[in-house]
């Protein structure tokens, strides 16, 4: 790999150890002071809500202004809110650091185009340095080191639980790793892409459509994924030790799907692999509802969590070559965007449906999840049988242009 792209990894990669307990511990710290399962499931709502309006603000101007610079902002804003967030009580102040964190954002801040300004943007500088042919790979390489350390990250909960330390603390651990992320995004050279205007001009089309399967998604995640610590507690009596091991686990399994996935996709094409994966993380969710235990409902979780983040690498190089490189980070803030403001709606539904449904979450979750895939397949099914990506000079929706005097040609 490249230069850029291994800094870029490097960075997200030790922002990722910090996310990884962070996603556990939020809605956790929210509880202990004092807040409702309603007023937690409403702080969550607002701060994905934030983050994705600003995945898609920090995408355009990641094209427009420069990837690096964008980067940079992002991982002070990550460094600033995890050292304020446990000096303050004020709920509206909460949600705002979170949404400028991305503290709701997933395992990594956004798993490598899964949702959140860092995915978005990490994604596009990795894109630049990748062809057709090396692209999937790079990204299931970069979504691997960062679940590792998002792992790691998971199992620090449960240690520092062992060892009765206060365990909002790490808080301040995710602060200091901050820091030493935004050294090394500094290190990225420039590589003068621009996009030639702030919105995108080459690439609305397919973008549109491209967000269009999201919706569900993010939806039927958001009523499970952002309170799932808060929902095995609740339902099970977990402590935060045992959703760490969880959470761990799940990291692994992930990090096995993003392995393979990128090779099957190479034989069976991109479009498969997105409809199987995403089949199979909806059916995941439906039966961790039926759960007696929490074991048991660990282990789907683990699954829908496998499936799920397992073939995002695929899934986002199908949407880097489905736009023009120069606004392929406005593409994911668009689709993060839409994903992630659907996940705030589910977000602050699951603290309602908590009090009244706790068991069936999952199961609405689900069910609406599994839209997802047939969206994938409807709006795409001209690639369905074919293993390579269409060239995009070829889509009726987003037809070639002269590229930008600035803009390196398509490959």
């Amino acid at each position: 790999m490249k230069r850029n792209t291994i800094l870029a990894i490097a960075s997200r990669s030790l922002a990722s150890y910090g996310y990884g307990f962070i996603l556990i511990l939020f809605p956790l710290y929210l509880k202990s002071l004092g807040y409702s399962s309603i007023l937690v499931g409403s702080a969550v709502f607002g701060a994905m809500l934030l983050n994705a309006a600003l995945g898609v603000i920090a995408g355009m101007a990641a094209d427009h202004y420069g990837r690096k610079l964008v980067l940079i902002l992002l991982l002070m804003a990550f460094t600033a809110s995890s050292f304020m967030v446990l000096r303050t009580h004020n709920l509206p102040l909460i949600i705002l650091l979170a949404g400028l964190a991305g503290f709701t954002s997933g395992a990594t801040g956004g798993p490598i185009g899964s949702g959140g300004p860092l995915g978005a943007v990490q994604t596009a500088i990795i894109s630049e340095e990748s062809d057709r042919n090396t692209m999937a790979r790079s990204l299931s390489i970069a979504a691997i080191l960062e679940m590792a350390s998002a792992m790691a990250g998971s199992f620090s909960v449960t240690l520092i639980s062992l060892m009765r330390v206060y365990e909002y603390d790490l808080f301040y651990v995710a602060s200091a790793i901050g820091i030493t992320s935004i050294a090394v995004a500094a290190l990225i050279k420039d590589s003068g892409m621009r996009s030639p205007k702030f919105l995108p001009s080459l690439s609305y089309g397919k973008i549109f459509r491209l967000s269009i399967p999201t919706v569900p998604c993010g939806l039927g995640s958001g009523l499970v994924i952002p309170l799932l610590s808060l929902w095995f507690k609740v339902r099970y009596g977990a402590t935060a030790g045992q959703i760490g091991i969880v959470f761990g686990i799940m990291d692994f399994a992930m990090l096995i799907l993003m392995w393979i996935t990128p090779d099957i996709a190479s034989k069976i094409g991109r479009l498969k692999v997105i409809v199987a994966t995403r089949v199979a993380s909806s059916l995941s969710l439906v039966f961790m509802a039926f759960s007696p235990a929490f074991w048991l409902a660990g282990l789907f979780i683990v699954l829908r969590g496998a499936f799920a983040m397992g073939g995002m690498p695929v899934r986002q190089s199908f949407v880097m070559l489905n736009v023009d490189k120069s606004e392929r980070a406005t593409a994911n803030g668009s689709t993060s965007f839409s994903r992630n403001s659907a996940s705030s709606v589910g977000a602050a539904l699951s603290g309602y449906l908590m009090r009244y449904s706790l068991s069936m979450l999952p199961f609405y979750g689900g069910l609406i999840t599994m839209l997802d895939p047939l969206l994938y397949y409807l709006m795409f099914k001209e690639q369905w049988s074919a293993k390579r990506k269409i060239a995009l000079s070829l889509s009726p929706i987003c037809p070639q242009r002269k590229p930008h005097p600035r803009t390196p040609a398509m490959p």
